[in-house]
């Protein structure tokens, strides 16, 4: 099914996945059954809040569990950052929730932070799940070339 968990390509041993997941059920699902089909594979959830619910605070809690099944997080900034403080999630604070709960999660400042930190850092046999439910600036394509 189109964007979900869909195969983009594979390259230089890592493969890339695009996924619709923008609620904490949806990313908790895709993450949790790619582990249970590659056990032994180092996964990478590349994160969008991009959704009007997403980029809510009240998903907080519920997104810094949703991340367990990966091992590596990349969180972009909050597509809509005209919410309130109040209102709008905190990647900052989402970092540091599931840093705390044993994962390993950092929050990128753009799309070029994310390729950068992949490409540099990653091994044969990575997999890599980017979530959103829009277009993510075109990352997918942008990552594959530069893997390359």
């Amino acid at each position: 099914m189109k964007r979900r968990l869909e195969l983009i390509g594979t390259v230089a041993g890592v493969t890339l996945y695009d996924d619709f997941a923008h609620h904490p059920t949806a990313v908790a699902e895709t993450l949790s059954g790619l582990r249970a089909s590659n056990p032994g594979s180092r996964i990478w959830a590349v994160f969008e809040p991009r959704s009007a619910s997403s980029c809510r605070r009240v998903f907080q809690n519920a997104f810094a569990r949703a991340f367990s099944a990966a091992d590596e997080v990349l969180l972009a900034p909050v597509f809509r950052s005209t919410l309130p403080e109040a209102d709008r999630l905190s990647v900052p604070q989402l970092v540091r929730d599931v840093n705390h709960s044993g994962g390993s999660a950092r929050e990128a400042d753009s799309i070029d932070d994310i390729i950068v930190a992949i490409v540099r850092e990653h091994r044969p046999g990575d997999l890599v799940v980017i979530m959103s439910n829009g277009g993510f600036g075109g990352i997918h394509e942008k990552l594959l070339r530069a893997l390359a």
